[in-house]
């Protein structure tokens, strides 16, 4: 429904002496910070990939290792070569190569579409103050080394509620909902208005988002993060490990890591 059940953020602060503590711990970072999402975008680019119909789970391509873009070269995370491998085995080993083979597939211009129909451009219009929008600037450059790294989610930062409503929509069917706390308004007089689910957008397919839920479901069954199992469910997933982007350019030696399922 886009309700948000629960929001917490650290570090946090004591309303009742907010003085004592910087600035800084004031912002939500759900909705005012952004971070390079790492490889939980990887599962966006194979959405794009499959609803443009340029890949299925079964598409097969040859894993080198790595890949160079003119003076850059563009490795796996574990530095190793993985030979044929599936789409479905790229996600669940998180291969970088994989993904950019699904962007490439896909095409600049459809991959940047795909990228604006999930509104990684834009506000969710969640009602909580001070919100940011995503920044893809990068991919208006035309450059190929910009869409190579945006595939496996680097180069392109998000705010964790963008993430977490792209990845509702796949488990909605496609659909996407407008992420809301407030449920309802009492008016004085106690007049209520109930605050009613709102569709905002259809990025993909009823369709493409089966078919990626159960890839993201074999992440879990078969991939890395076995322990994100849970008896009795079918859980469908994806980890994303991204370096920290230095305000001044280039990267930090602190990693981000997040689990979204």
């Amino acid at each position: 429904t886009g309700a948000i059940l629960a929001m917490a953020d650290y570090p946090n602060f004591d309303p009742n002496h907010y003085s004592d503590f910087p600035l800084e711990e004031f912002v939500n970072p759900n909705i005012q910070r952004l971070f390079e999402p790492g490889s939980s975008f990887k599962a966006i680019t194979m959405a794009a990939a499959l609803d443009a119909d340029a890949v299925t789970p079964e598409t097969s391509y040859y894993d080198p290792g790595e890949i160079k873009v003119l003076s850059a070269t563009v490795r796996n995370y574990d530095l190793k070569s993985n030979g044929y491998q599936t789409m479905t085995n790229v996600l669940e080993k998180s291969i970088n190569t994989g993904a950019v083979f699904a962007m490439r597939q896909t095409g600049h211009e459809k991959f940047l579409e795909y990228i604006k129909r999930f509104k990684f451009d834009q506000k969710t219009d969640i009602d909580l103050a001070g919100e940011v929008s995503g920044d893809i600037k990068n991919l208006y450059t035309g450059r190929e080394i910009n869409f190579v790294t945006a595939s496996f989610g680097q180069g392109i930062a998000l705010t964790p509620l963008q993430l977490v409503n792209a990845y509702s929509a796949v488990a909605n069917k496609g659909r996407m909902m407008r992420p809301y706390v407030v449920e309802k308004i009492i008016k004085p007089g106690g007049e209520s208005i109930l605050i009613k689910p709102e569709a905002i957008a259809e990025p993909i397919s009823p369709e493409t988002a089966e078919t990626l839920t159960s890839m993201l479901v074999s992440v879990i069954e078969n991939g890395s993060i076995k322990k994100g199992r849970v008896p009795g469910y079918r859980i469908a997933g994806k980890t994303g490990t991204a370096q920290e982007a230095r305000p001044e350019g280039g990267y930090s030696d602190f990693f981000i890591h997040n689990l979204i399922g």
